[in-house]
């Protein structure tokens, strides 16, 4: 068999070839005419600026303008971090981007002063039809009215046409009145991060006018935040955080589904008004009337202590003398009486007659009356106290004379010192005044209290001086010890004036003679007694309980009683019964402090203030080598506090396993104020390692060596309760 598949390739190789040297001896041809040019491409997408909203940690908004044209309104606005870096990304599709809008006029009252924010977009409440909230609307819901500019700028066009559509409440749209458009913004991420914001704005819609318009500007949220802590106001599940919004949601027409009002003037009255807030029923009689409202949950009563001024009716509180408020008097102007009947209901229980329907507060009454509330207490506070002639005899009698003196010098009457039921007019002795009242072991405060009433005790002489002589049961060096006698005294004043009275006067009222302490060396008339460290920012106490506190309000004094050693009490029902279960409580002042109702907001409080946050009432002073912070630990060593030996459950039982007195040392009790029910053994053992004492025995508490400090600095103590120094 032949192949000839090689022979007939070999000879095509060699023929091309043979072409190929051929063709090469010829000139190249010229090129051809270049060919016309195509049509321009189709512009690309816009590229983008900034950081994708979704990996941000935090955004800022604000709004920089609206328009308005033939009902409809459009509104630019801007996102951003915290570092100015502008966020783009916020998608109507994208099912975490829960971002709306809502709208409210400024509405007055001709022949008023009163002037209310009046919702637009609102939607009914109740099958009838007849009760309302505001409405919004939604990016989610609407994905083409947003624009994204793909660098943190956004443009919103609302779809409602506010001409056309007829608003449920039967609210009309005027674009001549100031218009408030405001932003809520509330993300909720699967992996747990969330970013909620708030933004305003204010505008007249028929002039573009947003400087130097009408708007209702009486209170700032930073006055909130004297009593309660930024988190504990972060409403409706975080995503009302601005008084701003708070206003314009909760306006004049909005009512829970009961018809009950929610307008902000009512609700915020209403709900401070805790469990005090009462009226008259349909038959007259004077019943509790606590502020309930039908929410999510059900039916809610505000019937929990809310307000925890003394006097109650403190309106300066809230309503601040603050030149920045464009509005600070108009409650002052008698024009919401809604707001009254917040407080008073509308069939208050100081009226005579009747449930008045067409009740209207303002035609009889005047809201300055509020303020004479305060007038005793203004005038106790320029009252004093001197002490003088003070001895401590070897028999250990002290022995002192007092006067309680007006504000031009002219004493007090015994029988203008206020003495009834627990408070008394006294005086408490103390030393070591500088070591924080360590120990009385001596002298337990029911003796160094000195009732000054008490014949046997003082004697009242006709210049109205007091003369006091009294054993207890002194150090032996108690000479040259730093001594302190503290007046906790109240002088009747007629209710609502600055006029003295005697204190069985019907209509009298005592308020707290607001003096400082008599302190000496008795052994060194020339020594300057030292002060005890700065704990408590004092004033934090008053701006929140305003001119008197639970009780013996001579300023913040209260460890003169509450003093570290003091015994343990009952944890009482509400009946004011101990519980059956046997459990005991601190009865010091750090504890009081820490786990007061509406302090203590760790395991279920009241959420008013955010206890871990220490600087809500700790002092910050300058020291030697800086800032001295009222919870460094360390500062307070040799110091035996008394706690509880263990939190018993509610199925303990007493008579097998009762709660004994222990001791702890400093810096552990004041874990153990706070975080006792919650401590596992592991804390327990991590703390005793570091030197601290939790036992039966006092003096082992006393002598512990605490090295806490040495870690646990005050940033460190902040940032473990998730705040920052």
């Amino acid at each position: 068999m032949m192949i000839k598949t090689k022979t007939t390739t070999l000879a095509l190789l060699i023929a091309s070839t043979m072409m190929l040297s051929a063709c090469g001896d010829g000139n190249d041809g010229k090129d051809g005419v270049d060919g016309s040019p195509g049509s321009p491409g189709d512009p690309g997408t816009p590229g983008t600026s900034g950081l994708h909203i979704d990996m941000a940690n935090n955004a800022i908004a604000n709004i920089t303008q609206a328009s308005y044209s033939s009902g409809i309104i459009s509104v630019d606005f801007e996102l951003e971090n915290q570092q100015g870096v502008g966020l783009f990304g916020l998608s109507g599709t994208n099912p975490f981007h829960d971002f709306r809008f809502s709208l409210a006029q400024l509405q007055t009252t001709e022949g008023s002063e009163l002037k209310q924010w009046i919702s637009l977009l609102n939607e009914t409440t109740n099958d009838a039809g007849t009760t309302f909230e505001q409405g919004f609307e939604k990016i989610n819901n609407c994905v083409e009215c947003l624009v994204d500019h793909n660098n943190g700028t956004y443009t919103y066009t609302f779809k409602t046409d506010l001409t056309a559509t007829e608003d449920p409440a039967g609210v009309t749209f005027d674009p001549a009145l100031t218009q408030r458009i405001a932003i809520e913004m509330q993300f909720e991420y699967d992996s747990g991060k969330e970013l909620a914001e708030n933004a305003h704005f204010d505008w007249i819609p028929a002039t573009n006018a947003s400087e130097g318009i009408e708007t209702r500007d009486l209170v700032t949220l930073q006055t909130c935040y004297t009593c309660h802590q930024p988190d504990s106001l972060k409403a409706h599940g975080g995503r009302r955080l601005d008084m701003e919004n708070c206003q314009s949601c909760h306006n004049g027409i909005v009512t829970d589904p009961n018809a009950i009002s929610v307008e902000l003037g009512h609700m915020v009255h209403a709900i401070h008004m805790g469990p005090n807030r009462e009226g008259k029923d349909e038959q007259g009689n004077i019943v509790p009337m606590p502020y309930t409202i039908a929410g999510y949950g059900g039916d809610h009563a505000f019937d929990y202590p809310a307000f925890p001024t003394k006097p109650f009716m403190d309106c300066a509180t809230c309503h601040v003398e603050d030149e920045t408020l464009a509005d600070k008097d108009l409650w002052l102007a008698n024009a919401n009486a809604n707001a009254c009947t917040g407080c008073h209901t509308d069939s208050p229980a100081q009226h005579k007659s009747d449930k008045n329907p067409q009740l209207t507060c303002t035609d009889c009454h005047s809201a300055a009356v509020h303020d004479n509330h305060a007038k005793p207490y203004k005038a106790a506070k320029e009252y004093g106290v001197t002490v003088s002639n003070v001895a401590i005899s070897a028999a250990n009698e002290i022995s002192f004379e007092m006067k309680i003196l007006d504000d031009t010098g002219n004493t007090v009457a015994q029988n203008e010192v206020y003495k009834k039921g627990y408070s008394k007019p006294y005086v408490v002795i103390s030393w070591d005044v500088e070591k924080d009242y360590p120990d009385f072991d001596q002298s337990p405060y029911s003796e160094r209290r000195i009732d000054i009433k008490d014949a046997n005790k003082a004697t009242w002489n006709a210049d109205n001086s007091v003369s006091v002589k009294v054993s207890m049961n002194f150090p032996a060096d108690i000479a040259s010890r730093s001594l302190e006698v503290l007046p906790v005294v109240k002088v009747c004043f007629i209710e609502g004036t600055s006029t003295r009275t005697s204190c069985d006067n019907t209509e009298a009222y005592p308020a707290y003679v607001q003096t400082p302490a008599y302190r000496t060396v008795l052994a060194d008339s020339e020594a300057v007694v030292a002060m005890r460290r700065a704990i408590v920012d004092d004033q934090t106490c008053h701006s929140c309980h305003s001119f008197e506190f639970y009780h013996d309000s001579n300023g913040v004094n209260c460890i003169a009683g509450h003093t570290n050693y003091k015994k343990l009490g009952a944890v009482e029902d509400a009946n004011g019964d101990a519980v059956a279960w046997g459990e005991m409580k601190s009865t010091s002042f750090m504890y009081k402090a820490h786990k007061a109702k509406g302090h203590d907001n760790g395991h279920g409080g009241s959420g008013t203030i955010l206890k871990t946050d220490c600087m809500t009432c700790h002092a910050e002073v300058e020291g030697w080598g800086g800032k001295a912070y009222g919870f460094e630990l360390g500062r307070n060593a040799g110091q035996a506090h008394v706690v509880p030996s263990f939190i018993p459950g509610k199925q303990n039982d007493p008579s097998l396993t009762p709660v004994e007195t222990w001791y702890a040392s400093s810096d552990a009790a004041s874990c153990i104020s706070c975080h006792q029910k919650y401590l596992s053994d592991a804390a327990m053992a991590h703390m005793q390692s570091n030197g601290a004492y939790f036992g039966p025995d006092k003096q082992q508490a006393k002598s512990a060596k605490e090295a806490c400090a040495t870690c646990h600095s005050p940033e460190k103590i902040m940032e473990h309760h998730g705040h920052k120094l």
